[in-house]
């Protein structure tokens, strides 16, 4: 059995809130982790994206939109400035991903195309007005997520563009380091080869889904791989990478057999819809559990839960007064991001996102 990614199909399947796939409830067996405390503080207003999502990270809830290279970045009181990226040559440009230095300036990822028709792949440091001061030109290699552990480097994963059908089988580093400055590679690992052949680590990044997530704190990079079902963590300073397989999820690309025939969906299915690394480590996940394929009612189940590292593998553990139905008032939605400290989630038919420091 082959797996193929759908564009057009990924897209419907959002629309149906992700219901393709199998899988049973998330740590159905686990013991229940404390109680997540109560919220501290709120968004001022409701943030609502009509096309893929904003992630809070640190201090700004960032907001990349999908049809033009610009970022929204929000405050906890309103939107704080929207950022248009020009890079210089450029008759059209795309992002994927962005985060905020610790100057407030951007570092964001992409590709644009040239007014002579090449197309240049890039990490590029932006100020509020959308000047470029730093572009690192990445040549074949495409950057789909970025963060920044010193404001200094950019750390990126992403995929190598290689001749037509040699994909799958080339031998790369997934996860880059850059020098902002002078666009010096420092680091290099994960190596495509190490993944299975289909689908591509990379592919989770389609329409800013959780199914792929870079982050950081202080030297340690962790990165949520859909594809693989893994946490993964990259140790800077000991060059020293950590993997840990997870329970099996359902995510948004299409199944197909051999002769490309989409499958049919399964029966039940349960997808995460986003995940935080606080500084402490800890590492937190919301997912979404429906008891029948296609079904987006009360039936579905909601919740947070924290991961549990146990040698080369990791479970999920409920966190308590999290766990319930879809659409219950005032229950836990999704994890949204986290400031660092404090795990932002929303919650259904209440307006605002909220800010808790995680279950002790």
């Amino acid at each position: 059995m082959s797996r193929r990614c759908s564009l057009y199909a990924a897209v419907l399947l959002v629309a149906c809130t992700f219901a393709s796939g199998q899988l049973m409830p998330v740590a159905a067996t686990s013991p229940t982790t404390s109680t997540l405390p109560a919220a501290t503080s709120n968004t001022a207003y409701d943030p609502h994206f009509n096309v893929g999502r904003g992630y809070w990270k640190r201090d700004y809830l960032v907001y990349v939109h999908s049809a033009s290279p610009s970022v929204d970045l929000y405050d906890r009181n309103s939107l704080r400035l929207t950022v248009t990226a020009q890079i210089p040559g450029a008759e059209e440009t795309s992002l994927t991903d962005a985060a905020v230095a610790k100057t407030g300036e951007l570092i964001v990822s992409g590709s644009a195309k040239l007014k002579s028709g090449e197309y240049r792949r890039f990490v590029a440091l932006a100020d509020h007005n959308g000047q470029v001061s730093r572009l690192v030109d990445t040549g074949g290699y495409a950057p789909t997520r970025v963060t920044t552990c010193d404001g200094i480097t950019a750390w990126t994963l992403g995929w190598e563009r290689t001749p037509a059908g040699t994909e799958l089988k080339e031998s790369y580093a997934v996860l880059r380091q850059y020098r902002l400055s002078d666009g010096a590679l420092l680091s290099s690992d994960l190596d495509r080869t190490s993944f299975p052949r289909w689908p591509s680590p990379a592919l989770s990044a389609l329409h800013q889904f959780p199914d792929l997530t870079l982050q950081c704190r202080g030297n340690v990079v962790g990165i949520y791989e859909g594809a693989t079902d893994e946490w993964i963590e990259y140790d800077a300073a000991e060059r020293k990478l950590t993997r840990w397989k997870l329970p099996t999820r359902n995510h948004p690309w299409v199944q197909s057999d051999a002769q490309g025939r989409i499958l049919p969906n399964e029966g039940e299915a349960t997808f995460i819809t986003g995940v935080a690394m606080l500084d402490s480590g800890e590492v937190y996940a919301s997912f979404r559990y429906h008891p029948e394929a296609k079904v987006w009612n009360e039936t579905v189940q909601v919740g947070l839960f924290r991961l549990h590292k146990d040698g080369d593998s990791g479970t999920w553990v409920p966190v308590g007064g999290t766990q319930g139905n879809l659409w219950q008032e005032g229950g836990f939605d999704t994890l949204r991001g986290t400031d660092g400290t404090n795990l932002v989630y929303s919650r259904f038919k209440q307006p605002g996102w909220f800010f808790s420091p995680p279950p002790r």
